[in-house]
Protein backbone atom coordinates (compact mmCIF):
# COMPACT_ATOMS: atom_id res chain seq x y z
CA UNK A 1 0.00 0.00 0.00
CA UNK A 2 1.30 3.60 -1.02
CA UNK A 3 2.07 6.59 0.91
CA UNK A 4 -1.45 7.97 -0.14
CA UNK A 5 -3.54 5.11 0.16
CA UNK A 6 -2.71 5.29 3.93
CA UNK A 7 -5.06 7.53 5.83
CA UNK A 8 -3.97 10.78 6.51
CA UNK A 9 -2.65 11.74 9.86
CA UNK A 10 -2.09 15.02 11.48
CA UNK A 11 0.00 15.32 14.43
CA UNK A 12 -0.38 18.37 16.72
CA UNK A 13 2.29 19.54 18.95
CA UNK A 14 1.61 22.63 21.16
CA UNK A 15 4.47 24.95 21.83
CA UNK A 16 5.09 27.43 25.02
CA UNK A 17 8.45 28.69 25.66
CA UNK A 18 10.10 25.14 26.17
CA UNK A 19 12.33 24.87 22.83
CA UNK A 20 14.60 21.68 24.22
CA UNK A 21 11.30 19.48 25.01
CA UNK A 22 9.72 20.16 21.61
CA UNK A 23 13.01 19.77 19.43
CA UNK A 24 13.71 16.03 21.16
CA UNK A 25 9.79 15.57 20.12
CA UNK A 26 9.75 16.56 17.02
CA UNK A 27 13.63 14.90 16.60
CA UNK A 28 11.41 11.36 17.57
CA UNK A 29 8.44 12.33 15.09
CA UNK A 30 11.33 12.50 12.67
CA UNK A 31 12.28 9.13 13.11
CA UNK A 32 8.25 7.55 13.20
CA UNK A 33 7.58 5.13 9.85
CA UNK A 34 4.28 5.93 9.47
CA UNK A 35 4.25 6.63 5.85
CA UNK A 36 1.47 9.34 5.97
CA UNK A 37 2.36 11.52 8.84
CA UNK A 38 2.25 15.45 8.71
CA UNK A 39 3.54 17.35 11.93
CA UNK A 40 2.18 20.56 13.20
CA UNK A 41 3.67 23.07 15.79
CA UNK A 42 1.08 25.06 16.92
CA UNK A 43 3.20 27.82 19.28
CA UNK A 44 1.16 29.36 21.92
CA UNK A 45 2.38 32.57 22.29
CA UNK A 46 6.00 32.02 22.98
CA UNK A 47 8.03 34.75 24.58
CA UNK A 48 11.11 32.93 23.94
CA UNK A 49 11.31 32.81 20.30
CA UNK A 50 11.03 29.20 20.79
CA UNK A 51 8.93 28.56 17.74
CA UNK A 52 10.82 30.58 15.72
CA UNK A 53 13.97 28.77 16.77
CA UNK A 54 11.63 26.00 15.90
CA UNK A 55 10.37 26.85 12.95
CA UNK A 56 13.77 27.44 11.17
CA UNK A 57 15.36 23.83 12.38
CA UNK A 58 12.07 21.77 11.18
CA UNK A 59 11.36 24.08 7.93
CA UNK A 60 9.11 20.98 6.43
CA UNK A 61 6.78 21.11 9.07
CA UNK A 62 3.58 23.42 9.90
CA UNK A 63 3.45 26.04 12.21
CA UNK A 64 0.92 27.69 13.58
CA UNK A 65 1.91 31.23 16.01
CA UNK A 66 -0.96 31.79 18.24
CA UNK A 67 -0.25 35.87 19.40
CA UNK A 68 -1.08 34.88 23.66
CA UNK A 69 -0.85 31.72 25.66
CA UNK A 70 -5.08 30.53 24.82
CA UNK A 71 -4.00 27.63 27.06
CA UNK A 72 -4.12 23.80 26.01
CA UNK A 73 -7.01 23.23 24.36
CA UNK A 74 -7.80 26.47 22.51
CA UNK A 75 -4.38 26.01 21.97
CA UNK A 76 -4.07 22.54 19.65
CA UNK A 77 -8.07 24.00 18.04
CA UNK A 78 -5.72 25.93 16.13
CA UNK A 79 -3.44 23.17 14.76
CA UNK A 80 -6.77 21.04 14.39
CA UNK A 81 -8.57 23.59 12.48
CA UNK A 82 -6.31 23.35 9.99
CA UNK A 83 -5.38 19.65 10.22
CA UNK A 84 -9.31 19.53 9.20
CA UNK A 85 -8.91 22.02 6.36
CA UNK A 86 -5.79 19.92 4.87
CA UNK A 87 -8.23 16.86 5.05
CA UNK A 88 -6.62 15.06 8.13
CA UNK A 89 -8.14 11.91 8.57
CA UNK A 90 -6.49 11.48 12.06
CA UNK A 91 -5.30 13.83 14.30
CA UNK A 92 -2.69 12.93 16.83
CA UNK A 93 -2.53 15.12 19.60
CA UNK A 94 1.24 14.50 21.09
CA UNK A 95 2.77 16.30 24.56
CA UNK A 96 5.57 18.56 23.10
CA UNK A 97 7.53 16.07 26.48
CA UNK A 98 6.66 12.93 24.61
CA UNK A 99 8.99 11.22 22.67
CA UNK A 100 7.79 8.29 20.23
CA UNK A 101 8.93 5.26 19.03
CA UNK A 102 9.60 4.67 15.09
CA UNK A 103 6.52 2.34 14.66
CA UNK A 104 4.37 3.75 17.78
CA UNK A 105 1.68 5.02 15.15
CA UNK A 106 0.81 2.47 12.93
CA UNK A 107 -0.54 -0.22 15.68
CA UNK A 108 -3.06 2.50 16.71
CA UNK A 109 -4.28 3.78 12.73
CA UNK A 110 -4.88 -0.63 12.52
CA UNK A 111 -7.06 -0.35 15.32
CA UNK A 112 -9.24 2.25 14.44
CA UNK A 113 -9.26 1.72 10.87
CA UNK A 114 -10.93 -1.99 11.99
CA UNK A 115 -13.40 -0.72 14.15
CA UNK A 116 -15.79 2.02 13.06
CA UNK A 117 -16.99 2.92 16.34
CA UNK A 118 -13.70 3.31 18.44
CA UNK A 119 -13.40 7.24 19.09
CA UNK A 120 -10.21 7.48 20.57
CA UNK A 121 -7.26 5.30 21.05
CA UNK A 122 -4.92 5.71 23.75
CA UNK A 123 -1.45 3.89 24.19
CA UNK A 124 1.21 3.06 26.82
CA UNK A 125 3.15 5.87 28.04
CA UNK A 126 5.91 5.14 29.83
CA UNK A 127 8.09 7.63 32.07
CA UNK A 128 11.09 9.48 29.87
CA UNK A 129 13.60 8.98 32.62
CA UNK A 130 11.86 5.75 33.36
CA UNK A 131 11.18 3.58 30.38
CA UNK A 132 9.89 0.66 31.91
CA UNK A 133 7.62 2.03 33.95
CA UNK A 134 4.41 3.01 32.64
CA UNK A 135 2.80 6.70 33.30
CA UNK A 136 -0.42 5.81 31.77
CA UNK A 137 -2.24 3.10 30.16
CA UNK A 138 -6.24 4.00 29.97
CA UNK A 139 -7.83 4.21 33.25
CA UNK A 140 -11.27 5.84 34.15
CA UNK A 141 -12.75 8.87 36.08
CA UNK A 142 -13.15 9.08 39.41
CA UNK A 143 -16.96 10.09 40.06
CA UNK A 144 -16.55 11.59 43.16
CA UNK A 145 -12.59 12.66 43.07
CA UNK A 146 -13.44 14.11 39.81
CA UNK A 147 -10.04 12.62 38.81
CA UNK A 148 -8.79 10.49 36.16
CA UNK A 149 -7.01 7.54 37.64
CA UNK A 150 -4.68 5.07 35.87
CA UNK A 151 -4.09 1.91 37.49
CA UNK A 152 -1.25 1.47 35.73
CA UNK A 153 0.12 4.43 36.68
CA UNK A 154 3.74 3.80 38.25
CA UNK A 155 4.10 0.18 38.08
CA UNK A 156 6.60 -1.98 36.18
CA UNK A 157 5.98 -2.22 32.42
CA UNK A 158 6.08 -6.47 33.06
CA UNK A 159 3.56 -7.49 30.42
CA UNK A 160 0.13 -7.30 32.88
CA UNK A 161 -0.42 -4.02 30.63
CA UNK A 162 0.14 -5.42 26.67
CA UNK A 163 -3.54 -6.60 25.72
CA UNK A 164 -5.49 -3.74 23.59
CA UNK A 165 -8.71 -3.19 25.92
CA UNK A 166 -11.35 -0.75 26.24
CA UNK A 167 -11.31 1.94 28.45
CA UNK A 168 -12.87 5.09 30.29
CA UNK A 169 -10.27 7.88 30.04
CA UNK A 170 -7.94 8.80 26.77
CA UNK A 171 -4.71 10.66 28.10
CA UNK A 172 -4.03 13.61 25.89
CA UNK A 173 -0.33 13.53 25.97
CA UNK A 174 -0.52 10.80 23.51
CA UNK A 175 -3.94 10.66 21.74
CA UNK A 176 -5.20 9.47 18.46
CA UNK A 177 -8.93 10.84 17.50
CA UNK A 178 -10.30 10.08 14.05
CA UNK A 179 -12.32 12.64 11.90
CA UNK A 180 -15.37 11.20 12.74
CA UNK A 181 -15.16 11.44 16.09
CA UNK A 182 -14.30 15.49 15.60
CA UNK A 183 -17.16 15.55 12.98
CA UNK A 184 -19.66 13.82 15.97
CA UNK A 185 -18.27 15.32 19.56
CA UNK A 186 -16.57 18.53 18.26
CA UNK A 187 -12.90 20.35 19.06
CA UNK A 188 -11.21 19.54 22.34
CA UNK A 189 -13.60 21.43 25.03
CA UNK A 190 -12.07 25.31 25.64
CA UNK A 191 -13.63 25.65 29.17
CA UNK A 192 -10.28 24.78 30.87
CA UNK A 193 -6.85 26.66 30.46
CA UNK A 194 -5.24 23.57 31.02
CA UNK A 195 -5.46 19.86 32.70
CA UNK A 196 -9.45 18.50 32.53
CA UNK A 197 -9.31 18.26 29.02
CA UNK A 198 -8.71 14.99 28.55
CA UNK A 199 -11.27 13.80 31.08
CA UNK A 200 -13.86 15.77 29.32
CA UNK A 201 -13.38 14.66 25.61
CA UNK A 202 -13.21 11.32 26.58
CA UNK A 203 -16.62 11.58 28.57
CA UNK A 204 -18.50 13.22 25.79
CA UNK A 205 -16.48 11.00 23.26
CA UNK A 206 -18.46 7.83 25.33
CA UNK A 207 -22.04 9.55 25.92
CA UNK A 208 -21.68 10.09 21.81
CA UNK A 209 -21.52 6.55 21.77
CA UNK A 210 -18.28 5.61 20.53
CA UNK A 211 -15.34 3.47 22.28
CA UNK A 212 -12.17 4.25 24.39
CA UNK A 213 -9.32 1.56 23.17
CA UNK A 214 -5.66 1.09 25.19
CA UNK A 215 -3.55 0.02 22.37
CA UNK A 216 -0.51 -1.25 24.44
CA UNK A 217 1.95 -0.85 20.89
CA UNK A 218 0.88 2.64 20.62
CA UNK A 219 4.02 3.38 22.80
CA UNK A 220 5.84 6.58 23.88
CA UNK A 221 7.90 8.17 26.95
CA UNK A 222 6.42 11.07 28.56
CA UNK A 223 8.43 13.38 30.70
CA UNK A 224 5.91 14.45 32.79
CA UNK A 225 5.29 17.98 34.25
CA UNK A 226 7.27 20.19 32.06
CA UNK A 227 4.41 22.52 31.78
CA UNK A 228 2.97 22.12 35.42
CA UNK A 229 6.99 22.67 36.39
CA UNK A 230 6.96 26.05 34.42
CA UNK A 231 4.33 27.06 36.57
CA UNK A 232 3.36 28.77 39.88
CA UNK A 233 2.14 25.89 42.14
CA UNK A 234 -0.42 28.06 43.60
CA UNK A 235 -1.91 28.57 40.46
CA UNK A 236 -1.96 25.40 39.71
CA UNK A 237 -4.16 24.09 42.72
CA UNK A 238 -6.61 27.14 41.62
CA UNK A 239 -6.57 25.89 37.82
CA UNK A 240 -7.02 22.29 39.21
CA UNK A 241 -10.01 22.80 41.46
CA UNK A 242 -11.66 25.19 39.20
CA UNK A 243 -10.97 22.47 36.96
CA UNK A 244 -13.45 19.79 38.40
CA UNK A 245 -15.56 22.12 39.38
CA UNK A 246 -15.98 22.85 35.39
CA UNK A 247 -16.10 19.17 34.76
CA UNK A 248 -18.51 18.06 37.60
CA UNK A 249 -21.25 20.91 36.48
CA UNK A 250 -20.93 19.83 32.60
CA UNK A 251 -21.31 15.96 32.93
CA UNK A 252 -23.09 15.06 36.59
CA UNK A 253 -26.85 15.78 36.78
CA UNK A 254 -27.85 18.85 37.93
CA UNK A 255 -29.19 16.64 41.50
CA UNK A 256 -25.67 15.05 41.44
CA UNK A 257 -23.78 18.43 40.67
CA UNK A 258 -25.65 20.31 43.93
CA UNK A 259 -24.48 17.21 46.18
CA UNK A 260 -21.27 17.00 45.03
CA UNK A 261 -20.88 20.58 45.09
CA UNK A 262 -21.85 20.57 48.74
CA UNK A 263 -19.01 17.62 49.11
CA UNK A 264 -16.62 19.47 47.73
CA UNK A 265 -17.04 22.67 49.80
CA UNK A 266 -16.58 19.91 52.71
CA UNK A 267 -13.57 18.56 51.45
CA UNK A 268 -11.94 22.05 50.66
CA UNK A 269 -12.94 23.00 54.39
CA UNK A 270 -11.46 19.71 56.41
CA UNK A 271 -9.72 17.51 53.47
CA UNK A 272 -7.81 19.95 51.63
CA UNK A 273 -5.71 21.50 54.95
CA UNK A 274 -4.39 17.93 55.20
CA UNK A 275 -3.29 17.37 51.42
CA UNK A 276 -1.94 20.91 50.95
CA UNK A 277 0.62 20.72 53.43
CA UNK A 278 2.63 17.91 50.80
CA UNK A 279 5.40 20.06 49.07
CA UNK A 280 5.15 23.22 50.96
CA UNK A 281 8.50 24.48 51.91
CA UNK A 282 6.71 27.62 53.82
CA UNK A 283 4.13 28.15 55.97
CA UNK A 284 3.32 30.89 53.47
CA UNK A 285 3.01 28.96 50.74
CA UNK A 286 0.86 26.10 52.72
CA UNK A 287 -1.67 29.39 53.45
CA UNK A 288 -1.82 30.64 49.45
CA UNK A 289 -2.20 27.22 48.52
CA UNK A 290 -5.84 26.84 50.99
CA UNK A 291 -6.53 30.10 49.63
CA UNK A 292 -6.41 29.47 45.83
CA UNK A 293 -8.39 26.55 46.70
CA UNK A 294 -11.13 28.68 48.09
CA UNK A 295 -10.55 30.94 45.25
CA UNK A 296 -11.77 28.95 42.43
CA UNK A 297 -14.38 27.68 44.74
CA UNK A 298 -16.19 31.33 44.83
CA UNK A 299 -14.94 32.19 41.51
CA UNK A 300 -16.34 29.47 39.78
CA UNK A 301 -20.00 30.36 38.16
CA UNK A 302 -20.18 27.78 35.59
CA UNK A 303 -19.28 26.11 32.69
CA UNK A 304 -17.11 28.98 30.49
CA UNK A 305 -13.98 29.40 29.01
CA UNK A 306 -11.39 30.74 30.93
CA UNK A 307 -8.18 33.07 30.06
CA UNK A 308 -4.89 33.40 30.78
CA UNK A 309 -6.00 37.12 32.54
CA UNK A 310 -8.04 34.75 34.82
CA UNK A 311 -5.22 33.24 36.40
CA UNK A 312 -3.09 36.32 36.46
CA UNK A 313 -5.76 38.11 38.36
CA UNK A 314 -6.58 35.07 40.40
CA UNK A 315 -2.66 35.61 40.90
CA UNK A 316 -3.14 38.65 42.41
CA UNK A 317 -5.38 37.72 44.33
CA UNK A 318 -3.91 35.07 46.32
CA UNK A 319 -1.06 37.46 47.00
CA UNK A 320 -0.03 38.58 50.57
CA UNK A 321 -3.20 40.69 51.73
CA UNK A 322 -6.35 38.95 50.00
CA UNK A 323 -9.75 39.88 51.33
CA UNK A 324 -11.54 36.90 52.17
CA UNK A 325 -14.45 37.43 54.71
CA UNK A 326 -16.08 33.96 55.88
CA UNK A 327 -13.44 31.95 53.45
CA UNK A 328 -16.72 31.32 51.44
CA UNK A 329 -18.55 34.32 50.37
CA UNK A 330 -17.79 36.83 47.60
CA UNK A 331 -14.57 36.79 47.32
CA UNK A 332 -13.43 40.74 47.88
CA UNK A 333 -10.64 42.96 46.17
CA UNK A 334 -10.00 41.03 43.36
CA UNK A 335 -9.34 42.91 40.15
CA UNK A 336 -12.36 42.13 37.72
CA UNK A 337 -14.86 40.26 39.29
CA UNK A 338 -14.96 36.67 38.75
CA UNK A 339 -13.44 34.73 36.14
CA UNK A 340 -16.62 34.09 33.88
CA UNK A 341 -17.11 37.78 33.16
CA UNK A 342 -15.37 37.40 29.76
Amino acid sequence: MGTEDQPRVYAIVLNWNNYDHTRKCLQSLQMATYPNLKIVVADNGSVDRSGQRLQAEFSKYTFVFNDENLGFARGCNRGIRYAVSQEADYILLLNNDMEVEPDFLGPAIRIAEENADVGLVTGKILFGDRRNVIWSAGGYIHGLKIQGITPAWNQVDDGRWDKVVETNWASGAMLLIPRATLEKVGLLPEEYFFGAEEWDYSTSARKAGLRILYVPDFKGYHHAGASYKAGHPVLIVYNGMRNKMVYAQKHLSRPMWLAWKMLFRVYLQFGWPKRARWGCETEEDYQARLKAARLAFVDHCGVCKIELSDLERAGKAIGPTPTWGNGWGPMKGAEGGDSCAN
